[in-house]
């Protein structure tokens, strides 16, 4: 037995202007809408849960791209 969900929309990143996007879509019921975000499950990361946790994971590949930038 195969669970097939439709959508109206799928918001692609969850950043700032995705969520906005997504809560906005979403918030008088009338559409059913996908929200997507890169990367592991959250909850299951210890300090993801904990406020001071945040310098744990500054430099944690698991939660954090660690993107670096240059100046142009």
């Amino acid at each position: 037995m195969s669970s097939q969900q439709t959508y109206d929309y799928i918001v692609v990143g969850a950043g700032s202007a995705g969520a906005v996007v997504a809560t906005r879509l979403s918030e008088n019921g009338q559409y059913n809408v996908l929200l997507l975000e890169a990367g592991t499950e959250g909850s299951n990361f210890f300090w993801s849960r904990v406020p001071a946790g945040v310098a744990k994971m500054i430099d944690n590949p698991a939660v954090n791209w660690c993107y670096t930038s240059e100046p142009d």
